[in-house]
């Protein structure tokens, strides 16, 4: 296969990916999102006052915003109730101003970067203005990830795709092509850890282009919520650790790091998130101690991360139930994986998964302890999605591994195309329940009588089937690209007594082939 065709191999994936997000991006009305008429109302007034789109009001606190954000989410946390509460009119353009205080006004609570950004395609048109903007962030997304994974080294694309695929279904494939400032943080986080691998480990422009998107998925993050910052700073050690070396390169090119770090310090003091965090957010719900409190919470923990496959947890307003086969294939997955990775591969790697194991614990734990209540209030599965997918990052990523290159995990191809199959139908589920939850009966129907759905646009039918597909097509690109059933490169023994220099020498093609050093031509190695 010539680097034409691998070119537009990948680049037909990437389409794949904008469409898999996009047609989630169309599954759910304007307000779907937790607290969307909040950041419709801090979209619309991102740029400060318009005419006719946000005007000042009473006070510094209070801003006349479009109506239609502020009854968006009238179906919210009654899930008995579709979007056809909206009325008739809601998709049409133009709309009255009301006066709200719901508004991050004056940055009160959020960093102003995504909302400013996304107040560039705030229009007279809440509805068509909504799905650019979802559909915007679904593409910046499929761009970074696409030039991420041709920038970066072979033996680094793994932790890149395999770390989002199996924390995409379904909270990351709801949030990404949304509205909510979480769609950054997702994205943040999700592309700059593999980048930084990429920086340190690639050489020439690729190295410098890694760095670059490295810098900007940081700033993203930083733009959007105040969370994002220590995560960002978390992930920066992690790579920092998996990616050193005693040498005077290392330590110029750390210059890039410290500089996100400093950045994320100053992202993290100033936004108002950092404060309701540390010092507790909404009311006492529990009269438990201290002492009982974290470890009520302890033993709750793992209710909270999975969450994010829809355990326990709802989509939406927490109000959009799922069936149970998205959770337990998407989790089965991820365990599958974790298992497998499951034996000793230094001290790097066990340094940068106690590292962010601990933020992804700690972190939720000590906002629930200060709030004074259990896992269930205050902290939401999407502000710990992050971190989760850092850790599966860092679970598959290699490491510089003095006593000899650790090339990361590797999987079989059987489990491999598992994976694949596994997730490609619990996000068709996903969809489908997350589309029903508004569209009411006949969903699936061929004429799309339904109760509510976007002008101009396919049907229903139509958009699940596409969207379906898409995801499909991904993961057959994921199955086809993954270094599956490879072993690992070793210069000592691991699983016997014998030296590494007695190893068979049929294992080095397969060797090489990993690491990235060569390929057989026209394998599936070889795909970008």
């Amino acid at each position: 296969m010539n680097r034409l065709t691998r070119l537009l191999t990948t680049l037909l994936a990437g389409v794949a990916v904008f469409l898999s997000l996009g047609a989630w991006a169309l599954s759910s009305p304007v307000g779907a999102t937790p607290d969307e008429e909040f950041h419709l109302a801090s979209i619309w007034c991102g740029s400060g006052p318009r005419e006719g789109l946000c005007q000042p009001g009473s006070d510094a606190r209070h801003w006349y915003v479009p109506k239609k954000a502020v009854d968006a989410p009238c179906y919210a946390f009654k899930p008995e109730k579709n979007a056809s509460c909206q009325g008739s009119g809601f998709l049409d353009e133009g709309f009255k101003l009301e006066q709200t205080k719901h508004v991050n006004a004056g940055s009160t609570q959020y960093p102003s970067g995504f909302y400013y950004w996304m107040s560039q395609f705030a229009g007279d048109n809440i509805a068509v203005s909504t799905i650019i903007m979802r559909l915007v962030n679904a593409a910046l997304f499929t761009v970074l990830l696409v030039g991420t994974w041709i920038l970066l080294p072979r033996r680094l694309r793994m932790s890149l795709s395999a770390g989002i695929a199996l924390t995409a279904v379904p909270l990351a494939m709801f949030l990404i092509p949304s509205v909510n400032p979480s769609s950054w943080s997702i994205i943040s986080i999700a592309i700059m850890f593999p980048a930084l691998l990429g920086f340190f480990a690639a050489k020439g422009w690729r190295s410098y282009a890694l760095g670059g998107v490295s810098l900007l998925a940081a700033l993203l993050g930083l733009g959007a919520r105040g969370d994002s910052a220590a995560y960002a700073a978390v992930a920066v050690c992690a790579a920092l650790v998996l990616s050193f070396r005693n040498e005077r390169g290392f330590y110029l090119r750390a210059l890039l790091p410290a500089l996100i770090v400093v950045l994320a310090a100053f992202a993290f003091l100033g936004a108002r998130q950092t404060s309701l965090a540390i010092n507790g957010m909404g009311q006492t719900h529990s009269t438990m101690s201290t002492s009982e409190l974290i470890v009520a919470n302890l033993l709750s923990m793992p209710g909270l991360w999975s969450g994010v496959y829809g355990l326990g947890w709802q989509l939406g307003w927490l109000d959009t139930a799922l069936h149970p086969v998205v959770w337990a294939f998407a989790i089965f997955c991820v365990l599958g994986v974790l298992f497998v990775a499951l034996r000793w591969r230094g001290w790097r790697k066990l340094v940068a998964l106690i590292g962010v194991g601990s933020a992804a614990l700690l972190v939720p734990l000590y906002i629930l302890v200060s709030s004074r209540v259990l896992v269930g209030y205050e902290v939401q599965p999407r502000y710990v999605l992050p971190l989760l997918i850092l850790f599966v990052a860092v679970v598959l990523a290699p490491s510089e591994d003095p006593r000899g290159r650790d090339l990361g995990v590797s999987l079989s191809r059987a489990q491999i195309w598992s994976i694949a199959v596994l997730l490609t139908a619990a996000n068709a589920v996903a969809l489908y329940d997350n589309m029903h939850r508004y569209t009411g009966s006949g969903t699936l129907s061929l004429r799309g009588a339904v109760a509510w759905w976007w002008h101009a646009t396919p049907s229903p039918l139509a958009v699940w089937l596409i969207g379906g597909a898409a995801f499909a097509a991904v993961m057959l690109a994921f199955a086809l690209t993954a270094p599956g059933g490879r072993p690992s490169l070793r210069r000592r023994a691991v699983d016997d007594d014998r030296p590494a220099s007695s190893a068979e020498p049929a294992a080095q093609p397969d060797a090489l082939r990993e690491s990235g050093v060569d390929t057989i031509p026209g394998t599936a190695a070889e795909i970008l």
